[in-house]
């Protein structure tokens, strides 16, 4: 991935993750995540962009003020990135830190494998 694309990606995919409006997020996840996108966590697996969508939602209906922040820029390998994030809450300035690796196929998000740093 060129730094263009790849700084794309890493804005994009952070303004997905903060964006509260279900209609501008799912358009956002249109312009980088593969409609069929696999997200892979500990604890589960989301199978598709309304998957995701439904999700973040289930985020912010938790914690209003949940915020997700990219703690270093994206690096890229082939057809990989990585991004490492903290997600911050109100008053709380770490409640959880980790990394994404993506996994590009025909130039979108095809598998997203979520790895969240031990409390």
């Amino acid at each position: 991935m060129d730094a263009q694309a790849i700084n794309y990606l890493q804005q994009t995919h952070t303004a997905v993750w903060n964006e509260k409006d279900r209609t501008t997020r799912d358009a956002l996840m249109q312009t980088i995540y593969a409609d069929d996108i696999k997200m892979y966590d500990k604890d589960f697996i989301l199978t598709d962009i309304s998957a995701v969508s439904d999700f973040i939602d289930k985020l912010f209906a938790d914690d209003a003020d949940f915020n997700f922040v990219a703690t270093k820029p994206m690096e890229s390998t082939q057809n990989g990135a990585r991004l490492f994030w903290d997600i911050r809450s109100g008053s709380q300035p770490n409640v959880l830190t980790g990394m994404d690796f993506f996994v590009i196929e025909n130039g979108k998000v095809a598998h997203l494998f979520v790895f969240m740093d031990a409390q």
